[in-house]
């Protein structure tokens, strides 16, 4: 894979790979004869009863390709060297010879289309690479989530993601970075690599909030009451120790490897720099927020009991799951209560279509089915999960080996009781 670096593209610009180096070009992704589709009307002449797949038709070697190229030849020059190779091509119809040539210019004259990283284009990319990434969820369904949870600029809004920070993302993208947004997150960290895709400016990265699972049981404490962790030992260095023996061992960097300690230790910094201490997090998350978005692969009971109480009155929620039976159960338990209100259990569906003159017709492989969604409106004040007033940030012990083997919803259950 080769990493070439742009400025200054203007979105939707075509490219085509010329000499190792991408050119723009004009026209569409792919080049005439292609681009032109067949008109409204138009019957194709012969058809392929007699054609036989023999492997043999192309008279043109892969050698011979190969020389081709080491002399310079321009992609296009090496279509029209197998298409003159070709001994059925005049045999072939006029849809066969479209799709041929289609096929062939992606291989050897292959365009890109740059575009500007919107929630749309990268849930697309992640469901058509790699789906289970992101939960499964597919474009519609983000969609949906954005307009059950009421997302609006100037909104606080409680979002548990491990959709690698798509849903995060969305939400972001919505808000334009005028509001906040509360991530809670089980583990060490949190999973949000498509987030740094989005290419969001300082201002809508400031907006972006976490907090660990184990500070939600906190909230309704005094905060002079909440004992904060003392910095940990681990690997029997203390934290002051591992960075003075990392600064020894910077010493022995070569100039490029100490440029490159440098701006990540940089970075590291700028990121302590302007992100928000824990207490006041914790404050924010006791205002009450104005949505609730649920998208991860936990027992969405257990996360949804654990935070509505810190959702505002009249606000909506919303909890998307792969799978039907957990969304069941958590709909029959928001049922028997008074304080929730206009219920929905949905699933999205979309039928994906190819939209040709006289070849319009569904496509035949497709998303059969994207989640399931959960969504409704608080309306009264719901009493959260009782906390003690001694209870401390270092009370969990999240190195022993049974809860690392222990089920995500598991380690919820562990959090909030």
């Amino acid at each position: 894979m080769r990493l070439i670096m742009y400025t200054n593209i203007v979105n939707s610009a075509i490219f085509e790979e010329q000499n190792k180096k991408l050119v723009k070009v004009t026209g569409g992704l792919f080049p005439d004869p292609v681009a032109p589709e067949t008109g409204d009307g138009f019957v194709p002449d012969g058809d392929n009863r007699h054609y036989a797949d023999t492997n043999s038709a192309q008279t043109l070697k892969q050698t011979d390709i190969g020389e081709l190229r080491e002399k310079g030849a321009s992609g296009k020059e090496i279509i029209q060297k197998l298409v003159e190779n070709s001994s059925t091509w005049e045999t072939k119809t006029e849809f066969s010879k479209q799709k041929y040539l289609k096929k062939k210019q992606q291989k050897y004259m292959p365009r890109v289309r740059f575009l500007r990283c919107t929630a749309e284009s990268l849930c697309r990319t992640y469901r058509l690479k790699n789906p289970a990434k992101i939960c499964n969820l597919r474009e519609d369904s983000l969609g949906q989530i954005l307009v059950y949870g009421n997302i609006f600029a100037g909104g606080q809004v409680l979002v548990v993601d491990t959709c690698m920070g798509l849903v995060t993302g969305a939400i972001a993208e919505r808000q334009g970075g005028s509001g906040r947004i509360i991530c809670p997150y089980e583990g060490q960290q949190p999973a949000a690599d498509i987030l740094r895709r989005f290419n969001f400016d300082k201002r809508t990265l400031e907006s972006i909030h976490y907090m660990p699972f184990k500070q939600v049981r906190l909230l309704e404490m005094e905060e002079e009451d909440v004992v904060e962790p003392a910095k940990v030992a681990r690997d029997g260095l203390t934290p002051e120790e591992r960075e003075q023996l990392a600064a020894e061992r910077a010493k022995n960097f070569t100039p490029e490897q100490q440029k490159r300690y440098a701006e990540k230790k940089a970075r590291r910094e700028q990121t302590k720099l302007f992100r928000q201490k824990p207490s006041t997090i914790r404050e924010w998350a006791r205002e009450k927020s104005d949505s609730l978005v649920i998208a991860a692969n936990y027992d969405p009971e257990e996360v949804l009991m654990a935070l509505l109480p810190y959702l505002g009155r009249s606000k909506p929620f919303v909890v998307y799951s792969e799978f039907l039976e957990p969304l069941t159960r958590t709909f029959a338990t928001l049922q028997k209560m008074e304080a929730i209100i206009d219920l929905q259990l949905n699933e999205t569906w979309t039928r994906e279509n190819q939209v040709l003159p006289g070849r319009t017709h569904p496509e035949m492989n497709m998303s059969a089915c994207s989640g399931y969604l959960l969504s409704g409106i608080k309306i009264l004040d719901i009493p959260p999960l009782r906390a003690t007033s001694n209870v401390s940030l270092n009370e969990r012990d999240t190195d022993s080996a049974e809860s690392d083997e222990a089920p995500a919803k598991k380690k919820l259950k562990n959090e909030f009781s």
